[in-house]
Formats: structure tokens, sequence, C-alpha cells
């Protein structure tokens, strides 16, 4: 869209631009993180800022689960209570459809040709996908937000208080799910889904509510959850977490700032993104090789239950389809998850070799994602 002003209006709006831009250099940005300071994806977020203060004239102060909790963070950006944070498209399924309809469709990443870190693929496509999707930043724009990339998580796993390898083993068991395509992976295979907020997953594998939650294996040290889940179940079901917005930006905020603070705003989220992905999946990792160490027993799933997860997904992409355009009106929906799967695949390939470099990792974000967004440009047009 292209708007015609008049001189003495570009003249007022360029005094208004450089009076807030003049503001935002005094003082200290607020970002908001609804994790605790334990947690690998505050680690990341601290690093960013301390990028921000060595490579700008800006400061970004990280508030820790004390401004704003996951599902008040959308709103606070919007209200102004932050003026940066993480934002969780999951816990808005209306507000973010376009957007989750993506995230939904995380199983791609950790099915098919398998890969080390589908994190690191599944966040650059998604990141990609929004991009280039005009309903996915319309929605951020509505909720006054400047998008700025997605983060991934480390592929899902059973961490549970008894083995389960087989899809026999699954019949009666009580899992805990985070709703959507795991909630029907989980009942699929006879399974009992069990809806838990993430913070409660201690009490309920403790208490016997659940037998198994679907949970990264860093969640085994980031939630304390090897105290109470004997047994990790590892590929499945897999699929990764997604539906973040990382460090998205109040809009306002976002344009009165200068072109060249917008530009290390940019640099900074692409090796965020790279950091915080590859924190998780380190983490993971690292629990998975040290498992006795903390206690933990892994359980290879059979070839059967691998096979049988492989179809779910293939079968599940018409669920998906068929959920997101009669329930939250998206148009165009088959041509969305083709577009999906293919940038899946193309960021398989992009991540295969250096998805556990980080530099690396942050270089292939730059070129391929962040550098095209133009600092002087992106974002600006939203109101």
């Amino acid at each position: 869209m292209k708007l015609t002003f008049g001189k003495t209006a570009l003249t007022l709006c360029a005094l208004q631009l450089a009076f807030v831009g003049q503001t935002a250099q005094a003082e200290t940005l607020k970002a908001s993180l609804g994790v605790g300071t334990k947690h690998s994806t505050y680690l990341a977020y601290q690093s960013f800022a301390d990028f921000i203060a060595e490579n700008s004239d800006l400061k970004v102060k990280v508030y820790s689960m004390s401004l704003l909790s996951l599902k008040e963070t959308p709103a606070g950006i919007r209200d102004g209570l932050a003026d940066l944070g993480f934002v969780t498209t999951g816990y808005f399924p209306a507000e973010y459809s376009e957007t989750n309809l993506a995230a939904n469709l995380s199983m791609f990443s950790t099915t098919g040709r398998r890969v080390d870190v589908p994190g690191a693929a599944m966040a650059g496509a998604m990141t990609e996908y929004v991009l280039g999707c005009p309903d996915c930043l319309a929605e951020f724009q509505d909720q006054g937000q400047v998008y700025l990339g997605s983060v991934s998580s480390a592929p899902y796993n059973l961490l549970c208080t008894r083995p389960i390898a087989d899809v026999a083993d699954l019949k009666g068991a009580k899992v805990r799910s985070s709703g959507g395509n795991y909630t029907r992976w989980a009942e699929h295979f006879g399974a009992i889904s069990v809806t838990l907020p993430a913070q409660d997953q201690y009490e309920g594998l403790s208490q016997g509510v659940i037998d198994c939650t679907m949970a990264p294996a860093s969640d085994l040290t980031n939630q304390a959850l090897a105290e109470v889940a004997e047994y990790t179940t590892l590929n499945v079901p897999g699929g990764v977490f997604s539906g973040t917005g990382t460090s998205n930006f109040n809009t306002g905020v976002w344009q009165g700032l200068t072109t060249e603070q917008r530009a290390v705003m940019l640099r900074g989220a692409a090796r965020m993104q790279a950091e915080m992905t590859l924190g998780l999946h380190r983490v993971s990792a690292v629990n998975v090789t040290g498992a006795d160490d903390i206690g933990v027993t892994l359980v290879e799933p059979t070839e059967d239950l691998l096979a049988a997860t492989d179809a779910f997904v293939q079968a599940d992409r018409a669920v998906i389809e068929q959920q997101f355009t009669e329930f939250y009106g998206v148009e165009n929906a088959t041509a969305k998850i083709a577009e999906v799967s293919a940038l899946v695949e193309k960021w398989k390939d992009l991540t295969a070799d250096i998805a556990d470099d980080q530099d690396a990792l942050t270089q292939v974000y730059w070129e391929e994602l962040f550098s095209r967004m133009d600092p002087a440009s992106y974002g600006l047009a939203q109101n």
C-alpha cells in the first residue's frame, strides 16, 4: 500500500518518528519471557540482550516470569507493558490461526527423511513461511506486533513412568498432550489423552494422573521431569514445538527505532533463533546421552510404532486441513500445507551439515531469512 501525504504532514510525521526514536535510544527495552532463568531459552535471550548492548546504543532487560506470563505476553506487548517478548501462538488458536496452521505441521520435520536436528530445519521453514505469508503477518499486525522469527524445540519423546515401546504398550496409557495432532496421535494408538498445562506435568506424573507426557528430552532437566519420569521413549511421537514469535516487537516501539537499531535487532534475532533452537537441542542431546546419570532409562520404539507414526502424520494432513478450514476460516489450506511441507524439506537440506554449528546456523538464517527483512521498511507499514 502506498500513502500520499502533503509536505506538512510528512514533516510532522518525521518529527514524531524522530521523537519516538530518541525516546527508544534513551530507554532500556523491556523483554518479556515467560520461563525461568535456568531454562536454556532464557540463556539465549540474555545472550541476545548482550549482543544488542555491544552493537548498538540500546539495552534490553529480560524479565523472566516477572513481567508477563506466556499467556499474557501477546496482550502485554500490544498494550506496551513489554517492548518485545516471546509469543506462544498456540495458546491463541483463533488469533493466530494462519501461523498455527504451519506450526501444527511440525511432525513433518521428524518423518520421512530423518535429520539429526529437526528443530533447526523447522525453525527455518516456519520463519520463511510466515515471512512469505501475508495472512500470517496480518495476524501479528492486528495484535500490535512485528514478527521477528520463530524458534523450534527439540523433538518430542514420551517421558513416562513405565516403558512404552510398541503400539500395544500405548493402549490405555494416560498421556499428557498439548492438543491438536498430539492428542490425535495418542488417541489413534488407543491411549487416553489428558490435557494438562506444561507446568503441571511434574505433579501429574508424580501423582499418577498421567503415565506419560509428550515433551522434548530437554524437559527432563529444564522442567526436572527426570525426577518423576523414569523412562524416555525416543523418536515418538516426534514433531517439535514451533508455534512461536521469538522476539516479537510492539509495533510502535519498532517503528520508533532508527534504521541502524532495527538492523542490529535483525542481526540479533537471527543469532538468537540459532542459539535458542540449538540450546534446546543440546540440552535434549545431553539428557539422552547422559540418561543413566539422571536416572532415566532410554526405550527404543519398535519399527512398527515408527512406521505407524509416519503413516499417521501423512493421514493427519487431511484432518488439519479440514480443521483449519472449517473452524478457523483459513483459505487455500491445501496449498499452504503443501508449501510448509516443501519448506521443511528445503530446510532439512540447508541445515543437514551445519545444524549443530551455531555460527553456521546463524549465518544461514541470516542469509536466507533475516537479511531479506529490510530494516528501512520491514514492519513500518503496520499501524
